[in-house]
């Protein structure tokens, strides 16, 4: 039976880490004898739980199980994280995965990150689990799900009805932008600068929607509207869609940004226009990317509550490795942070 050494190390694997075997294995003899094996296969099967890190010992010796091992069954589990240097620029994302694999590494699950096709073309193991980062990482996923199309996958910061998901509330972003003009700072014509808003379930849709809802509840506020196309996100087109927002309504005195970087063309057009933020036109945006920091005055904005972000993935994952399916979106509450571009000194 030699060809079924590792089948044998897996049973007694599986066995180590749900407790069944405790502090030692049983001698050489005993296990050849359970297995109907010989000393020789017995000998194999230690080798392989060795490099698996799940015992220790040597011949003649009794073999230890690694007690990091016993009764834990995520040990040295597999997660591959699939990301763009896009997404991990940005700081809630950075710092969710920072808290994400500090929490596996707390039960010995290590955590693969992959920010391209080629790595996972040359991915020469099968992952537990795979986590999704945002829709960037689409094309990655199907290629890994086509050489492992068993393997659970989890999604973060975009929504899905195939896989259990979380991301940051981005409607409660909108409702909580618009009432923050609103209420916090007095403005009643407020202007918003979008993009993507034909993709329904995306982050933007979803910021854009619950800043309707605010307004819908309080007639008294003036929303008005400009979109930019997506792929002149990172152009001069938000300052020109700026100047067209101004036309529509000229008593405009706030503006929410539904991303920082539209933000910026708010910016270039006070600049242009000898106007002053916030004393003249108060903006806020969204995603806390570092550059909003360097702005002068700094960017009010919103972020994702990083912790609580890393706790509902953790668990996500958990529960995909024990083979648990919940398929319900978790959603973490926003995290306002009120800078001069909405706080009158």
């Amino acid at each position: 039976m030699p060809s079924d050494f590792k089948k044998i190390a897996k049973e007694i694997a599986d066995g180590i880490k749900n407790g069944i075997y405790t502090e030692t294995l049983p001698s050489i003899a005993s296990l050849s004898k359970q297995f109907d094996i010989c000393p020789a296969t017995v000998k194999r099967v230690l080798a392989v739980l060795q490099d698996w890190k799940l015992v220790s010992g040597e011949h003649g010796r009794c073999v230890r199980i690694n007690p990091k091992a016993e009764g834990n069954m995520f040990f040295h589990k597999n997660i591959v994280i699939l990301a763009s240097l896009y997404a991990m620029s940005i700081p809630y994302f950075e710092k969710t995965l920072t808290e994400l694999t500090d929490l596996l590494s707390k039960v010995y699950i290590t955590a693969h990150l992959f920010f391209t096709s080629e790595q996972v073309l040359d991915c020469n193991f099968m992952p537990d689990c795979i986590l999704a980062v945002s829709n960037t990482s689409e094309v990655m996923l199907e290629a890994l799900l086509e050489k492992y199309p068993e393997c659970p996958v989890v999604r973060f910061f975009h929504s899905s009805t195939n896989y259990p998901s979380v991301s940051s509330n981005n409607q409660k972003i909108g409702y909580e932008a618009i009432r923050h003009l609103a209420d916090d700072c007095g403005h009643r014509h407020i202007g918003i600068i979008a993009t993507q808003l034909r993709y329904k379930k995306d982050c933007f849709c979803q910021r854009y929607d619950g800043a309707l809802k605010y307004a819908a509840q309080h007639p008294e506020i003036k929303l008005s509207t400009v979109e930019v196309p997506e792929l002149e996100m990172y152009s001069n087109v938000s300052f020109h869609q700026m100047e067209c927002l101004m036309k529509m309504d000229p008593e405009i005195t706030a503006v929410f940004a539904l991303s920082d970087i539209l933000a910026l063309g708010v910016y270039a057009y006070t600049a242009l226009h000898n106007l002053r933020i916030p004393d003249d036109l108060a903006v806020i945006g969204c995603d806390n990317e570092n550059f909003g920091k360097c702005l002068v005055p700094p960017l009010s904005t919103f972020t994702g509550n990083c912790l609580d972000s890393a706790q509902m993935l953790n668990q996500k994952i958990l529960d995909a490795l024990q083979g648990k399916k919940p398929m319900e979106a978790l959603l973490s509450d926003p995290i306002l942070f009120v800078k001069e571009s909405t706080r009158k000194s």
